[in-house]
């Protein structure tokens, strides 16, 4: 595996390399007429390679952060509609709400693509997937003119080149990155001047990628889960899981679900809201916590701590992990999982006669 290079690119230098509003605004530039580090038929062919198209004859226009939408790219025959997410997730309906939106405000139908560094599920079939390391790999197939402004894309390029090879080592071997899973809290300026092991874990905290690679890890680990759902997100800096349970449990009049939650070295049985969990309130379940309690005391799946409702509806049992789940091979944290889920089945049960 090629190592990441020494030196820092411009982007990097200057420090607005890890932001998404850089990217798009960089893409954009890419395919725009400002940019001559490539001719008009290169950006042409460029644009058809990566979104699939056919016979885009002209680019018209492009616009960055136009309602709402990251990058809005027209040509004489597409409206290519991206929304950029290098270091974040979707929101709840993000991606339904823009479509909605074009629908009401355009006569082309648009070309919905998801742009990520990770491989995240797209539910919406009206959009497609696309990823930095594509992009990336067809940048680097191009001979760029004798412009200035090829200077500005080779670094570009090169910054892109660290993200795939990053990517690509921390898929392989994601025990050896144990600073991914401890540091996701750490703020920028308490990893300046800290002594990491390699290269790798340096772009990691200069560009704060730690909670992004634990999503690309959980990710993966959601793909191979296929007794319940699952959702992947995060609190302040650290990626978790839920594996759904069941749903449409009613109490006081509100409907609420539950779930075994991953994250860190813990591992949860948790009750929670169904619906809008941002505006619900931890009065509402104040009639589960000795409910809850009971359940830690009684079962013998080892979830015994009961984690109290903070300020919403959600209360859980909750125990700590063995081992570190990223230094598990995938097959034992699958099973591992699986066995988990069948508890919080029965553990469901239990609290449901509870409850009743």
């Amino acid at each position: 595996m090629k190592q990441l290079p020494m030196n820092k690119t411009f982007f990097e230098y200057i420090g607005i390399a890890d932001m998404e509003r850089i990217h798009s605004q960089i893409l954009a530039w890419i395919f725009s007429t400002d940019c001559n580090a490539l001719d008009e038929i290169q950006k042409r062919e460029l644009l058809m390679t990566i979104f699939t198209l056919e016979d885009v004859s002209e680019i018209k226009s492009i616009l960055t952060e136009s309602q709402r939408i990251d990058i809005l790219i027209e040509t004489d025959s597409n409206l290519i509609v991206i929304e950029n997410k290098l270091k974040s997730s979707l929101h709840s309906n993000q991606l339904e709400r823009y479509v909605a939106l074009f629908k009401k405000t355009h006569k082309i139908k648009p070309k919905f693509y998801f742009l990520s560094l990770i491989d995240e599920t797209v539910k919406d079939p009206n959009w497609t997937r696309i990823s930095y390391s594509k992009i990336y790999e067809k940048l680097l197939e191009l001979k760029l003119g004798a412009s200035p402004h090829s200077v500005i894309l080779t670094e570009y390029i090169t910054y892109l080149g660290k993200l795939s090879g990053l990517l690509r080592d921390f898929q392989s071997d994601s025990k050896k990155y144990d600073m991914v899973f401890l540091d996701g809290k750490k703020k920028k300026a308490d990893k300046a001047n800290f002594l990491y092991k390699t290269e790798y874990e340096k772009f990691i905290a200069e560009n704060q990628l730690e909670t992004i690679l634990q999503k690309s890890f959980l990710n993966s680990l959601s793909q191979r889960i296929y007794k319940v759902s699952t959702s992947v997100t995060d609190t302040r800096g650290d990626a978790l899981i839920d594996f759904h349970l069941k749903h449409n449990i009613l109490f006081g009049g509100k409907r609420y679900m539950t779930m075994i939650q991953l994250q860190n070295d813990v591992i949860k049985f948790a009750f929670v809201i169904a619906e809008k969990y941002g505006t619900s309130r931890k009065d509402w379940i104040q009639g589960v916590i000795p409910k809850m309690i009971e359940l830690g005391s009684e079962n013998r799946f080892g979830y015994v701590k009961c984690n109290r409702p903070k300020t919403k509806a959600y209360i859980s049992i909750s125990k700590k992990l063995t081992q570190n789940y990223w230094h598990m091979s995938m097959e034992d944290l699958v099973a591992f999982i699986d066995s988990e889920i069948e508890n919080g089945i029965q553990l469901t049960e239990l609290l449901e006669s509870k409850l009743n």
